[in-house]
């Protein structure tokens, strides 16, 4: 049974991306668990590949560099955000099913994997300088309401099974990358 919220489907594009930013509890209540996972999988696509698309364009834009490669990033950053961004969505909700139950279960994979599908849609801010400073504790925030609604699971369960994964990606990110680098990326300035 679809549920209806924000006008309409609650998992169209736009509306998605409005209930996630405005009333995201309302929004995960209203989400359909047994939806399928298709629909997601192309929200955190479009959410990647839109944010990939503006920060190419805002990097040629600030460098004015008007070049050959801005004709080739929509291809291969859809190339790349049609496969990358579902295979990472997964991947947390695989982590997240593990910390919450012990062991991913097909039971629990769809209805969070679509709860956090649609939460990326906070990830649309990225490419904005400064907006990763914002958008990654919001995000961290609405992952939480996603894993909580999605799960009925308490806030407490649900913290500790959506930030153990999401902090673990960012020690990763930091060990690689090095604190310079993962300030850069908080900043997200055009590169010069």
């Amino acid at each position: 049974m679809a549920r209806r919220g924000y006008g309409g489907s609650p998992e169209d594009f736009w509306g998605a991306l409005r209930g996630v930013w405005l009333g995201p509890a309302r929004f995960f209540r209203n989400l359909d668990p047994e939806g399928g996972l298709i629909r997601p999988a192309i929200f955190v696509s479009l959410v990647l590949y839109l944010n990939l698309l503006l920060e190419a364009a805002l990097q040629a834009l600030w460098l004015r560099e008007f070049n050959y490669a801005l004709i080739y990033a929509p291809f291969l950053g859809l190339v790349v955000a049609l496969v990358l961004a579902p295979l990472l969505v997964a991947g947390l909700a695989i982590l997240v099913l593990v910390v919450l139950e012990g062991a991913p279960s097909r039971r629990g994979f769809g209805p969070v994997f679509r709860a956090l599908g649609y939460a990326s849609g906070i990830g649309l801010a990225l490419w904005i300088p400064f907006g990763p400073i914002l958008a990654l504790p919001y995000g961290a925030l609405v992952a939480t309401i996603a894993v909580k609604e999605a799960m009925n699971v308490p806030w407490t369960r649900a913290a500790t099974a959506t930030l153990i994964p999401l902090g673990a990606v960012l020690l990763i990110l930091l060990l690689l990358t090095g604190p310079g680098e993962a300030a850069s990326f908080l900043v997200n300035p055009p590169q010069s």
